[in-house]
């Protein structure tokens, strides 16, 4: 029971910030923010409870792990946004799209998913489609997986921005976050 309060608690904090910094603190909508971090932190340990508790001593080092892939996202998305502008501005336009496939590194579950979803959110290159070892699509039905996925199919404007090697960097910092 101690870990969802903890849990609750640290969410409901995280939540009531990204409120404020977004709403700028105006007095006038403080019960709107109330209900929302309210409902928002509930839904939260709903949808994602809280998994074992972790020893404290492991806090510095994920929270270090974090701030470190939070900087690392921010500078790659500010260096990618900055080439995919001087690509479309050049003239010709230098632009090569093609498709890359890439191992997963991470196991099946929430690191695994906020991967894919930081993978897709950095400019120039995004994941087209999470395939098996046959290199067919491994689509998701209401059973599960219809096959085992292994790779992803990565669509890039162009092959010089290596999104290999991005993925397989962005796996092992979301990795270190997770304690992985």
């Amino acid at each position: 029971m101690s870990r969802f309060v903890v849990a609750g608690v640290l969410r409901a904090l995280l939540l009531g910030l990204l409120w404020w910094a977004l709403s700028g603190g105006g007095a006038d909508y403080v019960s709107y923010g109330v209900i929302s971090v309210a409902l928002a932190t509930a839904l939260s340990l709903v949808l994602l409870p809280p998994s074992s508790a972790r020893s404290p001593r492991e806090w510095p080092r994920r929270w270090g792990a974090i701030v470190v892939l939070l900087g690392w996202f921010l500078g790659q998305s500010v260096i990618g946004g900055l080439d995919v502008a001087r690509r479309a501005l050049s003239r010709p336009i230098d632009v090569e799209p093609c498709v890359m496939v890439a191992p997963f590194a991470l196991e099946p579950g929430q690191a695994r998913q906020l991967a894919l979803a930081l993978m897709n959110l950095m400019p120039g290159s995004m994941v087209q489609q999470v395939i098996d070892a046959e290199g067919e699509p491994a689509d998701h039905t209401a059973e599960g997986p219809v096959s085992t996925p292994v790779a992803v199919q990565l669509h890039t404007l162009s092959a010089q921005l290596d999104p290999a090697s991005q993925w397989a960097r962005l796996q092992r910092r979301v990795g270190a976050a997770f304690g992985l």
